[in-house]
């Protein structure tokens, strides 16, 4: 069993649930710090402590058996989010609703370029926007991590939560996640661009950003309705077909060599 996904969902399931770590303490017979310990990787849980921790959360074992959305996976997710927050850190108009949008025109409008999406990851049609399938369990490893805080915040009388990226690593990530992402694109095999003005994938996201990154979150939920690939989505809960991109239309056509001539 992977230790480190067991500190992880130890400690997302007490945070969860408002549970302290005195109390889990309390429950298994050790400290709040050897609590801490666990939570931090620190210390191996011992296998008559996971029994009573799979009691006390009542969670079968398989819960804590089950992997974690592996690092490698998630990375490009995680890296973009990290990318999108730093780069929106002073706007009024960031939150975590906004993200989810931010996120899939950057996917969408590159992979209507290359035949293939920034983060890897897929998008779900929810009533109200699109969103990649796992963000929930991304945002929550990330918080865990220390590489973001989800703050709430007031806002008009509106309760809202901020997405702030603990470092300011844009240069790191646009080395790691552009680099690779445009590397890789050229690579595959069932990529072909004949484009010679193909954009990398850091300016495509860049112009997401600047063009969408001040609108309030009503505003670019409603655009992303009216976007080809959502609204061709029968059900809620589906998965958006990438591909539909090819049967956009203006406005958000972003490769000019799909205009009708």
């Amino acid at each position: 069993m992977n230790n480190l996904d067991i500190w992880k969902k130890i400690r997302w399931k007490r945070e969860e649930l408002n549970i302290s770590q005195e109390e889990l303490g309390w429950y298994l017979g050790i400290s709040r710090i050897a609590v801490g310990n666990i939570e931090t990787g620190k210390r191996k849980v011992k296998d008559s402590e996971m029994q009573q921790i799979c009691d006390f959360f009542e969670l079968p074992l398989s819960f804590f058996k089950e992997k974690i959305n592996t690092y490698e996976n998630q990375r490009p997710l995680k890296d973009l989010i990290l990318y999108i927050a730093n780069k929106l850190k002073d706007s009024e108009a960031f939150w975590k609703t906004t993200l989810n949008k931010l996120l899939y025109f950057s996917d969408f409008n590159y992979y209507e370029w290359t035949w293939s999406l920034i983060t890897n990851t897929t998008y779900k049609k929810l009533p109200y926007w699109p969103v990649p399938s796992d963000i929930s369990s991304t945002l929550e490893e990330m918080v865990l991590d220390w590489e973001i805080a989800i703050l709430e915040e007031n806002y008009h009388g509106y309760t809202k939560q901020k997405i702030v990226a603990l470092r300011d690593n844009r240069e790191q990530i646009s080395l790691n996640l552009f680099r690779n992402t445009d590397i890789q694109n050229r690579k595959s095999d069932y990529n072909y661009t004949p484009y010679d003005d193909l954009p990398q994938s850091k300016k495509i996201v860049d112009d997401v950003i600047e063009k969408y990154g001040n609108w309030n979150a009503s505003k670019i939920s409603d655009l992303s309705h009216e976007d080809t690939p959502y609204l061709v989505t029968k059900s809620y809960w589906d998965t958006i077909k990438p591909s539909h991109v090819f049967y956009r239309t203006l406005p958000f056509i972003v490769n000019h060599h799909n205009l009708d001539e």
